[in-house]
């Protein structure tokens, strides 16, 4: 190769607007092929911080006021130290992408909820439903020690949906927008919306700002996600189980999402659900087919056919870049 042809290549690497596509295109396969064992996440350790800092900051008797601002200043205090370490390291590195690829691949762990789905599926088949039980309660909220066969497998087909658009697509979208900073701030974020999510009761004040935040950042994620699943299957019945999914419960985006869902795996999803004792009703979406654990496998595969279809949309956009802006 000509030296002229590297420097060309290496000065338009180092485009913004292009590295950060690469680093993109990179850390997904790498976390894809090379994913950070569950044991070795660093965001195990944020979640334990998350749970004690709510611990001394949301007690029961502060009225309604003073949780929700309770719980923005806690949320705060728990994401901005890590968002200013993060920007002070990329100022100190010598190489700043090298470090911004290993923030992101910190933040994409879909391998790890892949095989927590897997080990749900192989239990289901072997007819060990207090196993599955126990293996879906890190992926839900909701309780899970009367669910039947059906119902373990419509909540991890649920969460493994959500997961799709929200920890992995959102933050690679964030990531290409903003820049590693608001990647891991979306992702912090979604980790602080898991422990004190206001569906819980002892966090219905306290994580309704955390809430209404992450909403605004997965929205991206989940529509995104949500239509590329609609034309890989079925955009019409997607459209037609939007309809009628409307109960006030879900937002837009994740009743496009989970209508998407069902259209792809021909089955129902949503529906009624316990959170601390209390029934909450929620609309079906889907087809009147009930899922099944082969259903956790089907949607295993599309979420990889979706992760592939996004990764070569990529590759094209720095293919064509590099053509497009390469010297005559």
């Amino acid at each position: 190769m000509q030296p002229e042809t590297i420097a060309t290549f290496q000065q338009l690497i180092q485009q913004p607007w292009l590295q950060q596509p690469l680093l993109v295109l990179l850390v997904a396969v790498v976390s894809s092929v090379l994913p950070l064992p569950a044991s070795y996440q660093p965001l195990v350790l944020f979640r334990l911080l998350a749970v004690r800092l709510a611990t001394r900051v949301n007690k029961a008797s502060y009225p309604s006021a003073q949780l929700n601002l309770s719980g923005s200043l806690a949320a705060m205090i728990a994401v901005v130290p890590w968002l200013i370490l993060a920007w002070a390291f990329t100022l100190l590195s010598q190489v700043p992408a090298l470090w911004h690829g290993l923030l992101l691949y910190f933040c994409l762990d879909w391998q790890n909820s892949r095989q927590q789905a897997l080990d749900i599926q192989r239990s289901l088949s072997k007819q060990q439903l207090n196993l599955a039980r126990d293996q879906l309660q890190p992926l839900v909220l909701r309780e899970v020690r009367l669910m039947s066969e059906v119902g373990v497998s419509k909540a991890c087909l649920e969460s493994l949906l959500f997961r799709l658009a929200t920890q992995w697509t959102a933050v690679l979208l964030w990531f290409l927008l903003g820049g590693v900073v608001l990647a891991i701030a979306c992702r912090l974020m979604q980790e602080l919306h898991q422990q004190w999510n206001p569906k819980r009761q002892k966090y219905r004040y306290f994580g309704q700002p955390v809430a209404w935040l992450v909403s605004v950042l997965n929205w991206p994620g989940m529509l995104l996600c949500a239509t590329v699943l609609a034309l890989l299957v079925s955009w019409r019945h997607s459209r037609h189980y939007l309809k009628f999914s409307n109960d006030g419960y879900f937002n837009w985006s994740a009743r496009w999402l989970l209508a998407a869902g069902a259209a792809a795996l021909k089955r129902n999803l949503a529906g009624p659900v316990y959170y601390d004792g209390q029934k909450i009703r929620r609309v079906r979406i889907g087809p009147v087919n009930e899922p099944q654990p082969s259903d956790i496998q089907l949607l295993l595969k599309l979420a990889r056919q979706y992760q592939v279809g996004l990764l070569l949309m990529l590759t094209s956009y720095i293919g064509l870049t590099i053509l497009g802006h390469w010297p005559q």
